[in-house]
This record gives structure tokens, sequence and C-alpha cells, in this order.
């Protein structure tokens, strides 16, 4: 009964007839929501709105999760969404920088003014096939530290950790490691000699034993091509991304600049980057592979950012001075290198791939890292964000972007009542707000509700009073 009454006043508070559906025991309405991708047809970002499609796809103690919410007392507004390949769930892994949020079509930015959070849920571990794309140039002999160890061991330190090779062989999923080193013109190599990993044991011993520094050049752009391409094709890698549904998880790790000769400058590497962007670019868009099949691609620098307070363009279009700011011209063999890690090369190279970046001067960074580059997939996710209160007392509408793995993005407007506020949520120690039980909704309704049957019955209830009143006088004058 009492919910029917609240959608009695709900219904008195619509001005108009209108598609927008009321969210449950509150005062706000949602429009269905709206998906849109970029050349990824399969692809999409569904928005939940309606909980009986919650009740369906999520844990029941997490329905109310699941459904839209906003509290105009906090200024928060919360939205959860999945993402479906050709209609079926597809479970990814999602760091917060791989999300953006806009509010009215202005974005809203983490740890200013204003804030969100992504929330994961429904751990699971899927299939995936970790192409491992290290440097074995001459560099990665190098003593940088008073530790003593030189970067190759810090490498071999990280790839050793327990937690890392956990996450490269979890248990319940079948997966597999392909690790191979790059030095020099011809295409990487396997570590000794075997192509395809598949399990703890031999993994570890490959990486102890024949992980060692090689000699030449860092030829990083032409290791990332052939990872991203020749490497897929072979008959063995190909039978387990087709056969077992291993998505190829590309990490490549490197600890300076794309570097093929010793006069080649910062600003050569312009074109040659470009060139490497547009066929990644490609691969990653092309209809004729699935889309859970084709690679994604992870950098991790060794060393410290060359680059600061760097923002690089959105387009896969490379222009020397993006690439090397003032230093285009300079040499990177003993000069520019010596800067650190080409934060912007590897930057690029895996936003094009739908990944991450990192940049790590130790073995325990390394290894956060790698870790994040085998993260946990997971089923839907919320995403809470905050806002001045005074911004949600009309029709707004929300846009949650992805921006690592594909492009795509959805949309849902919240309607909110002009008349009345639902009771303030319930603060979480977390600090952010859930709708307070319906009985409290009931304590506003309920007065409400009152009130406008009070004050349909006003008139009829003065007219009556009047005729008592003033009607038996007017008879008696007559008489």
């Amino acid at each position: 009964m009492s919910r029917a009454l609240l959608l009695a006043l709900l219904a008195l508070t619509a001005c108009e007839p209108s598609p927008l559906v009321a969210l449950p025991e509150t005062t706000t309405r949602v429009a269905a929501p709206q998906s849109q991708n970029e050349g990824q047809q399969e692809l999409t970002m569904h928005i939940f709105a309606d909980r009986d499609e919650c009740a369906g796809a999520v844990d029941p103690k997490d329905v109310d999760l699941c459904m839209p919410y906003v509290d105009r007392a906090t200024g928060q507004v919360r939205v959860a969404f999945q993402i479906r390949v050709d209609g079926e769930k597809w479970a990814i892994p999602l760091p917060e920088d791989g999300i953006e949020i806009f509010h009215k079509k202005h974005e809203v930015k983490a740890g200013g003014l204003k804030d969100f959070s992504v929330v994961p849920h429904d751990p699971q571990r899927s299939p995936q096939l970790f192409v491992l794309l290290i440097d074995g140039s001459g560099s990665m002999a190098i003593v940088d530290d008073a530790s003593g160890r030189t970067r190759m061991d810090k490498l071999k330190a990280a790839l050793l950790d327990p937690d890392v090779v956990d996450a490269f062989f979890p248990t319940g999923t079948s997966t597999a490691v392909v690790p191979l080193t790059f030095a020099g013109a011809g295409q990487p190599t396997p570590l000794g000699g075997k192509w395809l990993v598949t399990n703890r044991k031999e993994y570890r011993q490959l990486i102890r034993d024949t992980l060692q520094v090689g000699a030449g050049y860092t030829y990083l752009y032409n290791a990332v091509d052939f990872g991203t391409s020749t490497l897929l094709e072979m008959p063995e890698i190909k039978a387990a991304i087709d056969n077992k549904k291993m998505q190829p998880t590309l990490i490549v790790l490197t600890d300076g600049f794309n570097d093929q000769t010793s006069d080649e400058t910062c600003g050569a590497n312009a074109p040659l980057l470009q060139t490497l962007l547009k066929k990644l670019d490609n691969v990653r868009k092309g209809e004729t592979v699935s889309i859970t099949a084709r690679p994604v691609v992870y950098t991790v620098g060794l060393g410290v950012k060359a680059w600061r307070n760097l923002e690089l363009p959105q387009d896969t279009d490379v222009k020397p001075h993006d690439l090397c700011r003032a230093l285009a011209d300079e040499r990177i063999d003993g000069d520019v290198e010596n800067r650190g890690v080409d934060n912007a090369a590897l930057g690029w190279i895996a936003r094009t791939g739908g990944g991450a970046s990192y940049v790590k001067r130790d073995a325990e960074g390394l290894a956060e890292a790698f870790k994040a580059a085998a993260a946990t997939r997971y089923g839907w996710f919320e995403v809470r964000y905050k806002v001045d209160p005074y911004y949600l007392r009309r029709t707004f509408e929300t846009k949650v972007r992805l921006t690592t793995l594909f492009r795509t993005d959805a949309t849902i407007q919240f309607s909110p009542s002009g008349w009345f506020d639902a009771p303030p949520g319930v603060v979480a120690d977390d600090g952010w707000a859930r709708p307070p039980v319906f009985r409290a909704s009931l304590g506003l309704v309920m007065p409400a509700l009152a009130l406008f049957v009070t004050l349909g019955y006003l008139p009829s209830a003065w007219f009556n009073v009047k005729r008592a009143l003033f009607g038996r006088m007017v008879r008696r004058r007559r008489k």
C-alpha cells in the first residue's frame, strides 16, 4: 500500500506526460539510457536503469547499488554499467584513469572540486595470453642506484614476485605467457626458445635462468609491431587465441627510448611512432577479428619520466615537438636518453593499444605495474561522482566514457522532482550516500500526500460551511 501511495505522489508531481520512468522509492525519474561507440559495432556500454534487469544481472544483495541514484543533500550521483559484446556481458579490467565522467557535458575531474570513484563488482578471471616484450638492450646492464643491482636484476625480481606469478597464472582459468626479449634489428626472441609457457614452474625457470642482457640498440617500435601482428598469426599462438579463447595482453617494458642508430635524433622517432600507432589502431579496429581476440597493450618504463607534466594530443598524428618538446634535434644515444624513459611514446602506444602506461624505478613498483596489467576483470561497475548540489535541482545528463580497451560511452538523463526532495541518503564509512530505507521516504511522502488530499477537499468543505451558516440565515429573512 505504501509503495502505491509513493507512486501516486510521483504522478502528482509530473506536470506533463513524459517517457521518463520513476526510480523506485525516490522523487527522481530517468530516461532510457543511450549507448554509443566508435567503430566497434558489437561493443556497447550499458547503463542499468531497471530494477528487474538489475535483479537478473547482479548479485541480489547488490541490486540497490545497480540502480541509478541521486542524493541532492550531498551532491552525489551514482550509475552502474556493464560492457557487452553482441549483447552478452564481457568482463574487463578498469583502472579509474580508464573512465571519464561528464555532468551536463562538463567533465568531472577526480581530486578537484569535483570528484568521482569507480567501484568494480563481480570479480572474474578470464582466459588471457600474456605477451611479455622485454627490452634486452645493453642499457639494461646499468647499475643506477645504491643497491648494486642492475636494471635487469630489478626486472627479474619483479617478474618472479609471487603476486605477479599468481596474476599471470591464476587458478580457475587457463592462461599462458609468451616471454620475449628484443634488442637490435631482428625480431624479438623467446626465452629458452619457448614460445608458449603454460605453467608456473617453467615460467620461473625461464625468467631466472635465461633472461639476460643482450647487445644492440632498442628497437622498441619494431617489437610492438611484431607482438601485435606477426606473433599473433603464429600457429601455436593463434591456436591459444582461437581454440582456448585467450585474449592477448601485451606488456612492453623498456628503460629508455626507441633508438636504432648512434646518431638518431629524438625527432626522427615521430614518423616511426606515427606509423606504429596507425598499424596498432587498424589491428584493434579491424572487422575480421573478434573484439575479444584483439590485443591490448600495456607499457612499463623502468626509471624516471623523461617528460614532466605531459599532455599528449588525442589523435595519432605525431609531431616532433609533441614527442620531444624542445629536444627534437638532439641525439638520443648518450644525450636525450639520459633524461629517463620516453613516457611520451609509451603513453601514446598504451592509449592507442587500449591499455595503460606506467613508469617505475624499483622492483616493487614494476611488480605493481605487472599486476595492474594482469588485473582481475569485473562483470559490472559503479560510477559515483560529486558535484555542487545546486546542479542536481533540474534535469541533467550523465555520460560515462570508457577510454581503455576500446572507446565507448553511454548516457542517462535524470529528472529530479521540482517540488520535493527525497529524504537525504545515509552516508556510509566510505563517504558515499546510500538510499534511505523506504520507511524514511514514507515519512516525507505521507505528510505531503495528506497535504494534497487536504487541499483537494478544502473548496467543497468551505462551500458546505458557507451553506450551513449563511444559507440558513437567508431562508429566515425570506420568511
